[in-house]
């Protein structure tokens, strides 16, 4: 008995393992073949070994990074990255993540059933960071096991009903169409934006008649444009912390403006990776929250 007590410990206190678990049962659920539930599960573990390992690369890129601002400025640097900084937490708060984000899914689809707000939250990837940052929050304030857990789903599935709702009318003016509504981190200020806008802004300008130079369009590709991006902030950093330090402390001889480059594209491909991984765990876990939803919310 203790050893299949210490199995499921172990289980919960894997979150990749726990994740794959959440897609299965959302799988089972559904009522899915064997095929479908065997698929999911395993890419949504793989996927969450992915955001790993794309972690890894991110803290490898950063640490340098970290060092050479504070001897340049002598400040603490911040890189203020969703992806990056999500999956470094879920190192640590990984299985709380996976909890609350379970939980979060679930009072979401409850309270949409018992309110006037019937929004289901289906931006899989926004779930996750909140969900992510809600656990770190709570972890930290001092809460843990189930009341973490239990505030922390309460919180996100708030959240994940009222946000779309504060948005709607506004969703409503753009769309046209009362069918669908915009569910991200950002609505409320979106909502705001649109409050100002209603008074001070002109409907008859939008931004789709702006011209945007076609020579531009590959910084739509976000590998190329973190890359560019980073690339032009280790650069700024490394030239203020000086060659001298970088070749003798943090590279290994190889030159402070080259080595800068390496580590902002060494940064890139974390975030690529993570995002590889996010989108495999998404790709099974929503779909199987959305049918859930529908057979319960009206």
């Amino acid at each position: 008995m203790k050893d299949v007590l210490d199995v499921l410990i172990d289980i919960a206190s894997t979150p990749a393992i726990l994740v794959a678990f959440i897609a299965v049962v959302g799988l089972l659920l559904q009522k899915k073949g064997i095929a479908d539930i065997i698929r999911g599960g395993i890419k949504t573990f793989v996927g969450f070994l992915i955001v790993t390992a794309g972690a890894n690369f991110v803290v490898s890129s950063l640490e340098p990074f970290g060092i050479m601002f504070q001897k340049a400025f002598h400040v603490t640097g911040v890189v203020p990255n969703n992806e990056a900084i999500v999956a470094v937490a879920l190192e640590k708060f990984g299985t709380y993540t996976a909890l609350i984000m379970l939980a979060g899914m679930l009072f979401n689809i409850l309270f949409a059933r018992i309110t006037r707000y019937k929004y289901i939250y289906l931006t899989g990837h926004a779930t996750l960071y909140m969900a992510c940052m809600i656990a770190v929050i709570l972890s930290v304030s001092g809460l843990d096991g189930f009341l973490l857990v239990l505030f922390g789903g309460i919180s996100l599935g708030i959240a994940n009903t009222v946000f779309p709702a504060i948005l709607q009318p506004f969703t409503v003016q753009v769309t046209k169409n009362d069918s669908v509504a915009l569910a991200h981190t950002g609505n409320f200020g979106y909502a705001f934006s649109a409050i100002i806008g209603k008074y001070f802004g002109n409907k008859e300008k939008s931004t789709e008649d702006i011209n945007f130079p076609k020579g531009l369009a590959f910084l739509r590709d976000s590998t190329v444009s973190i890359t560019l991006t980073m690339g032009v902030v280790y650069m700024i950093v490394a030239i203020f912390t000086g060659n001298a330090y970088v070749t003798e402390k943090l590279s290994g001889g190889t030159n402070y403006i080259v080595y800068a480059l390496q580590q902002a594209g060494s940064f890139a491909a974390g975030v690529f990776i993570i995002l590889a991984g996010v989108r495999l765990i998404l790709a099974e876990i929503v779909p199987a929250f959305k049918g859930i939803s529908e057979k319960l919310v009206p």
